[in-house]
Order: structure tokens, then C-alpha cells, then sequence
């Protein structure tokens, strides 16, 4: 006889149902996604490429089994899901330049997908434009010992440039690109310099090379010298003009002046020759300093002297036999006392145009023995007098009245 004990049935109902429960907890966590970290690595991670074929790689941990790549954000154009594998290996672009993305997405063995993830390269085949450099320097030249120079750079989209003074770029290395920066200059004598250098973009595209020169000019002018009057030791003329013959090799300007003290002197154009006036009687300097277009002055002052001497013989005078009126001497033969201080040189004529006569000795006595021309009458004896340095008086006469 069977008899239902109540008790014992309910009990055995409640097992079974907390046994198919914990199936079905079971059952629902296996069938949540596994899949974390996702991401997704175009170019080894470079934004930038010269190449529209570039390496893909998927990251994710957890269980992706599935995977789904295209350019589209939809995936209309790859709408089938492909085993999933982390290398993916090379990866086709359309060609052209630009940004180029990427859509993927993954699934894990229960069915859950994870959210699309966009990742983008930059294809840029094009190097930097209108690439130049300008070596910044007054006159196209510099006279800087160091050789130190700024460099003025401009090319359109670069991100890096390597500079260099050797077109080989020897131990060159790519710097950050920079509108301007300081450079140094090789070499230790003066002459023309050329600094080199090429500009890239993130892409990696290299412009051509492009350069600029400069002239490196730290050398003064050399062997500055002046002369007066061709080396003249006195000048005579009358307002103190004389005449420089200038040399400098190098020179393009050059300050003149009679002493030392050129601090308010205005520089002029170099010329190997021009007019000078004397300031004083007596000794006169002349010195010059000269500078090159780079604004190098030599240490050395040029140098000349010369005696500006314009006076005449002084107190000059004529006496025809010691102021006698009349000579009746029957040769024509009278005697002349002389006098001019300072005078070496002495010229006498009996005509005031001293026709066919010469320079003869001063006399130290003063004394000189003079024939008339022939006939009675008044007589006129034309003197002139020169010192050493050749300064002339005016025409002195003497009279007497010839009567024989």
C-alpha cells in the first residue's frame, strides 16, 4: 500500500529546483563576453606613412575567436566574420594620399561582439615644399671670429631638417624643424662658406638639398700706407694743398686725419688718391685708418709727414753801387748789394721778362758784379730770390742812370 508523505516529497521538489537554478547561473555567466583590452595597432603605431600597405595588429585578452575588418563603419563591404588572429599582417589601403581608417570588430565563441574600434594612418608621399635657407648676414658677409651665423629655414609641413657644412652630411643627425637657429661655421681661414641642409615630414619624405654660402671675411685690410706729395719732404704751395697716394689691400673705406683722435671722423669710401690740406706752416701728419666691407678695421694707422714751408725770402731789397745816381764806370759794370733772408737761389736780368736766364747761387757776402747793356740813360736790374724748398718772391729792382 502506497502512502504519499507530504513532507518528504516537498522536500525533494526544493532540491531539484535549487539544482536546475544553479544550471541555469551557470550556463548565463559562460555566455558573458571575454573579451577585454581590445585595441587595434595600424603602422607599428606611426601616424604617418609613406606607403598605403601598412602592418595591422589586433590586442585583446580574454576569448575572441571571430574577427571583421574594413574601411567602412557598417562593414558593408566585409560583412563576414573571419577567424580572429592578432597578426593580421599586411593591410591594402586605397591608393592616394590622406588619412585612411580602419574598422574592427570582435566575437567571442558564446556571440558577444565588442564595440567597433576606429584606428587611423596618415598616407603622405609628398615631401615638405618650397624648401629654402637664408644665412642671415648684412651684405651677404661676416667678419664674426666664432663664424657663428643664423639660419633663416622655411619648408611647408616639415617636422624635422639635418643641417650641415658637407653636402655628404657627415655625422649629420635629423633635429626638430625650427624657423631659425644658430650655426657654426667650419674652418679657420676666410673665404666662402656653404651651409647645406634637407627637411622631412612625420611621413618621412626628404626634400632635395638646398643651400646658401656665405663670404667669412675676419681678416683686416693689410700693408696701409700714405704718401705726400710722392714722398715729398716739404710742400710749398701757397694754401697748403698737397696730394695722398693711398694703399690698403682690402680696403673699402678709410678715415683720414691730421692726428690720432678719429672718434668724430666719418668714415669715406677708399680711393687710392685725392687732395690733403696742410694746417700749419711747419711739420704736418697726416694718418689714415682703414676698414674692409665686413667692418674689419686694421690695428695699424697709416702714416706721413711732410714741412709745409710757403713762405718766400724776407726782407729783400736791391742797391746798385751802394745807391749811387749815376755809374760812369766805361765797361757797363756795377755792383749790387743784396739782401734776402732765407734766400739760396737768385735770378737777375737787366729785363723784366728774365728772358734766357737761370737760377745762380745766393752770394754769402752778399756782393754781386752785374753788367748794364750798352747806351747812357737809366738802367733797371730785375732780381728774384728762392729758398731751399723753392718758394719764389716777387720781382725786386734796382735803378742807376748809366753815363759814360
Amino acid at each position: 500500500m502506497f502512502i504519499f508523505n507530504y513532507p518528504r516529497a516537498m522536500s525533494r521538489l526544493l532540491a531539484l529546483f535549487l539544482l536546475l537554478s544553479a544550471s541555469h547561473l551557470t550556463w548565463a555567466q559562460e555566455t558573458d563576453p571575454r573579451i577585454e583590452n581590445f585595441r587595434v595597432k595600424l603602422n607599428g603605431g606611426s601616424k604617418y606613412t609613406q606607403n598605403a600597405v601598412v602592418p595591422l595588429e589586433i590586442m585583446a585578452s580574454g576569448t575572441p575567436r571571430e574577427m571583421r575588418i574594413s574601411t567602412h563603419e557598417d562593414f558593408k563591404d566585409s560583412p563576414s566574420w573571419l577567424p580572429f588572429k592578432a597578426n593580421v599582417g599586411q593591410w591594402s589601403f586605397n591608393s592616394g594620399e590622406g588619412e585612411k581608417v580602419i574598422y574592427v570588430q570582435l566575437k567571442d565563441k558564446f556571440g558577444n561582439t565588442t564595440p567597433v574600434m576606429k584606428e587611423s594612418v596618415f598616407v603622405d608621399k609628398t615631401p615638405p615644399q618650397n624648401a629654402t635657407v637664408k644665412i642671415v648676414a648684412e651684405k651677404g658677409f661676416i667678419n664674426n671670429p666664432t663664424k657663428q651665423v643664423t639660419l633663416d629655414l622655411v619648408a611647408e609641413d616639415a617636422k624635422y631638417m639635418m643641417i650641415s657644412n658637407v653636402k655628404g652630411f657627415l655625422k649629420a643627425r635629423w633635429q626638430a624643424f625650427r624657423p631659425s637657429t644658430k650655426w657654426a661655421l667650419e674652418g679657420s681661414a676666410d673665404g666662402l662658406r656653404e651651409v647645406y641642409i634637407k627637411y622631412r615630414d612625420e611621413a618621412g619624405n626628404e626634400t632635395a638639398i638646398v643651400s646658401a654660402q656665405i663670404l667669412v671675411d675676419s681678416e683686416p685690410p693689410l700693408d696701409g700706407r700714405v704718401s705726400i706729395n710722392a714722398d715729398a719732404k716739404v710742400a710749398i704751395h701757397k694754401e697748403g694743398k698737397v696730394g695722398l697716394t693711398i694703399f690698403a689691400r682690402g680696403a673699402s673705406h678709410l678715415k683720414i686725419a691730421a692726428d690720432t683722435a678719429m672718434s668724430a671722423v666719418a668714415w669715406i669710401p677708399y680711393v687710392a688718391s685725392m687732395d690733403w690740406k696742410l694746417t700749419q706752416q711747419g711739420k704736418n701728419e697726416v694718418y689714415i685708418k682703414f676698414k674692409d666691407a665686413s667692418n674689419n678695421e686694421a690695428s695699424k694707422l697709416a702714416y706721413d709727414e711732410i714741412i709745409w714751408d710757403s713762405m718766400p725770402p724776407e726782407d729783400c731789397s736791391v742797391v746798385v753801387n751802394d745807391g749811387a745816381k749815376y755809374s760812369e764806370d766805361p765797361d757797363g759794370t756795377v755792383k749790387l748789394k743784396l739782401q734776402a733772408k732765407g734766400a739760396v737761389f737768385m735770378m737777375i736780368s737787366n729785363s723784366a721778362d728774365f728772358s734766357n736766364i737761370g737760377w745762380v747761387p745766393f752770394p754769402k757776402n752778399q756782393l754781386y758784379q752785374w753788367k748794364l747793356t750798352q747806351g747812357n740813360g737809366e738802367k733797371k736790374i730785375y732780381v728774384r730770390f728762392k729758398d731751399e724748398n723753392g718758394n719764389e718772391t716777387e720781382v725786386f729792382t734796382g735803378s742807376i742812370i748809366q753815363a759814360i
